[in-house]
């Protein structure tokens, strides 16, 4: 008999062993969780925007819990409550969430996941009892909100992020809503000096009866970026749009616009001490009420940032938008700080450009190029502006179709003088129009004259450059009125006299 009980007990005694290795081991595990969630805690506590009012965190052997309530900053709604708009003042924006932790070494064991991971974070956002039954007459029985962070042993993590698709509709109010649901995923490095993000959303579908209609598709985002020597994030990001239309037919005016293919870029890089930033926002086409735009081009940089300087703007400005609450106090340190620390920017040779603007309008095309450099700034500048004046070099080009001047000057003009008279008589529109044509051709001929503007068929254009204090226009100089006034004052050369 004896022999045969061995075996059993052999393996009760491993079985005992591991579960106590286990055991032991997701005891650890919960210890290094609860500072990797710390750190991640932390992360949201530093963001100006939000105060951090409670914490509680309760850790066990196999899972831990937290829960925390985070409030928007009362200093942002100073300005408002100074404007008087005092009922934002009552509101408390306030949101809690508890999180349920599983440690490892495998938190997903329940689910049949033999995944190793640190932990398993699930997010439930606590709502009030109204939105609880909002929340519930659309979602049904699905969560709101669904939120996992998985940590791997590294500390690097995965947050994904899902808002389910519904299919709402109140027949009385005649009023329906279809979503088709968001899915994101942030990819995050144990240090947070790297995070990847990527965002869907297939679409959305509004309708409030014969109100109008909201109609969205695709909307995507995907930005991949890592830590920079100076602090700063580095990297890429994109927003597209497939389409969006927006119908309004009950109300006075009627409104149709239609928005095609419309997408964003950005992208931040390193080059030694310096940093340098583009965007770029291009749109396929606008319809509004029939009439179309498009395409449209914005292509804008910023290159030559010192980047030390800005990561020390960045951090102290957001301790000023924490710890100081009257908006007038908080734009004056502000500016005092742009002031003193902000220097190392301008001693560096910054340099602006809209690298182009380009919109096709049915008039025409809009056409922009402009470049702003700032070169051999010494601080003593900031007290003298001519000085200041005489370190900057700009050059710009500029084409607008002579119909869309016309089209904005008669618009100033309906604006301004098509007013009700005391009889309750209106001023006849065609009158009015044909004064406003004439004064612009009036003045487009003078500026003409002047060599200010450029005729070119039915387009007008212009070209600037403003380098070591003087400003060129078309090719002829532009005296400004300090430099007029200056050569006023000298005395004019005469001619020698004849022997």
């Amino acid at each position: 008999m004896t022999p045969k009980l061995k075996n059993p007990l052999i393996a009760g005694a491993a079985i005992g062993a591991l579960a106590i290795a286990y055991t032991g081991t997701s005891w650890w595990v919960g210890k290094q969780t609860e500072t990797t969630l710390a750190k991640q805690h932390q992360l949201l506590a530093d963001l100006p925007y939000f105060v951090v009012k409670s914490r509680d965190y309760q850790r066990g052997i196999f899972s831990s819990n937290e829960r925390t309530t985070v409030a928007l900053s009362p200093n942002l709604l100073k300005p408002y409550q100074m404007l008087q708009l005092q009922e934002l003042g009552d509101v408390k924006l306030e949101l809690t969430y508890v999180q349920t932790i599983k440690h490892g070494p495998l938190p997903l064991l329940s689910k049949g996941n033999l995944t190793p991971l640190q932990a398993a974070v699930t997010t439930e956002i606590v709502f009030n009892a109204d939105t609880q039954t909002l929340l519930k007459k659309v979602f049904g029985d699905q969560q709101a909100l669904q939120i996992e962070n998985r940590i791997a042993f590294n500390n690097d993590g995965v947050v994904r992020i899902k808002v389910p698709n519904f299919n709402y509709e109140e027949t009385l109010a005649k009023v329906r809503s279809v979503w088709q649901g968001l899915d994101a995923t942030i990819a995050y490095g144990g240090d947070f000096n790297k995070v990847d993000i990527n965002v869907v959303a297939p679409g959305l579908y509004f309708e409030a009866g014969p109100k109008g209609t909201l109609d969205i598709k695709d909307l995507r985002f995907e930005a991949h970026n890592v830590r920079g020597k100076a602090g700063l994030m580095l990297g890429d990001g994109k927003l597209t749009l497939a389409s969006a239309t927006f119908k309004r037919s009950e109300e006075a005016p009627e409104l149709d616009i239609a928005v095609d293919k419309f997408s964003y870029l950005v992208n931040t890089s390193e080059a030694g001490d310096f940093l340098n930033s583009s965007g770029d926002v291009n749109l396929q086409a606008l319809t509004l009420n029939g009439k179309h735009y498009g395409p449209a081009v914005l292509s804008v940089a910023a290159n030559h940032l010192h980047a030390p300087t800005l990561a020390n703007l960045s951090k102290t400005i957001g301790d000023i938008q924490r710890t100081v609450a009257d908006p007038s106090d908080q734009a004056a340190k502000i500016f005092a700080t742009l002031r003193k620390d902000g220097l190392p920017l301008l001693r560096n040779d910054p340099a602006l450009s809209v690298k182009k603007l380009s919109i096709k309008l049915p008039e025409g095309e809009v056409f922009l190029k402009a470049n702003l450099a700032l070169k051999g700034f010494q601080d003593a500048d900031l007290d003298m502006p001519i000085k200041l004046l005489e370190r900057l070099q700009a050059s710009a080009d500029l084409k607008v179709p002579k119909q869309v001047i016309e089209t904005y000057v008669l618009w100033q003009a309906r604006g301004m003088i098509a007013v009700d008279t005391e009889e309750g008589e209106h001023p006849d529109t065609a009158d009015l129009d044909n004064l406003a044509r004439n004064l612009m051709e009036s003045q487009i001929r003078k500026l003409t004259a002047q060599n200010l503007i450029k005729a070119e068929g039915d387009t007008l254009s212009a070209s600037a450059e403003w380098k070591a204090g003087r400003l060129n226009v078309n090719g002829s100089v532009i005296p400004l009125p300090w430099q007029a006034a200056a050569n006023a004052g000298k005395p004019s050369k005469e001619a020698p006299a004849k022997k």
